[in-house]
């Protein structure tokens, strides 16, 4: 059994893989190579690059990012399938949508729901979608205590389901997985808090992450 934690985004994807105890990480992204957080990670994140194209009127548009986002899916997919060995059950978890989400929610609901629908294409696969509101509960149940009113609270007296992307980063830190990545963001938290929000990829990796691990515990699984 392969466990996949997805976090889709138009510009950044990220990807979690667990295989024989062991995590993978990617990222599907349409910033450039030399951007200093791809190099600073690239020997533990595997960054693939592509490019958006867009027509010359509303039409040419649609369909050219359709085409994209059919080649970018299709290289999620291939990826995931590339660790499945033959009659291997894969276990998905993607997250929802937030229908709060600012920018272009209807072109992320057209990449999602390819994923979506190639992923249930895939032989002796399982696809759950977890709501955004749900995981942030379920990541603030895994390292925080109930208050007398049976919330889940960090530190900061901040209920789990109005977790930010600091707070979930803070709060993955404290779960007990120990491998280069986070190594990394351990070194380097001060330097990816100082800015009002973490930068891409870290936020679609660790979300990816949460979302593995919440894989890992519907499965009973010990890593």
């Amino acid at each position: 059994m392969i466990i996949v934690g997805i976090d889709p985004s138009l510009s950044s994807t990220g990807l979690s893989i667990l295989k024989d105890d062991k995590i993978i990480l990617f990222n599907y992204n349409n910033k450039k190579p030399n951007y200093k957080w791809f190099k600073n990670t690239a020997n533990i994140v595997n960054y693939m690059h592509h490019t958006y194209v867009f027509g010359k009127d509303f039409s040419e548009s649609e369909v050219a990012k359709l085409k994209i986002y059919d080649e970018v899916t299709d290289k999620i997919i291939d990826t995931i399938v590339k660790y499945l060995d033959e009659g291997e059950e894969l276990k998905v978890c993607i997250e929802g949508f937030s229908y709060s989400s600012t920018g272009n929610i209807i072109d992320l609901v057209v990449f999602s729901t390819l994923i979506r629908y190639k992923l249930l294409k895939v032989p002796n696969s399982e696809l759950n979608i977890i709501p955004p509101s749900s995981l942030k509960s379920f990541i603030g149940s895994e390292v925080y205590d109930k208050d007398k009113k049976g919330v889940y609270r960090n530190e900061s007296g901040k209920a789990a389901g109005s977790f930010d992307k600091k707070d979930m980063m803070e709060a993955l830190l404290k779960l007990d997985l120990k491998f280069e990545y986070i190594d990394y963001l351990k070194i380097n938290k001060s330097i990816l808090f100082s800015t009002k929000t973490i930068p891409s990829p870290f936020t679609d990796i660790n979300d990816s992450l949460i979302l593995m691990y919440y894989g890992v515990k519907q499965n009973n699984i010990i890593i």
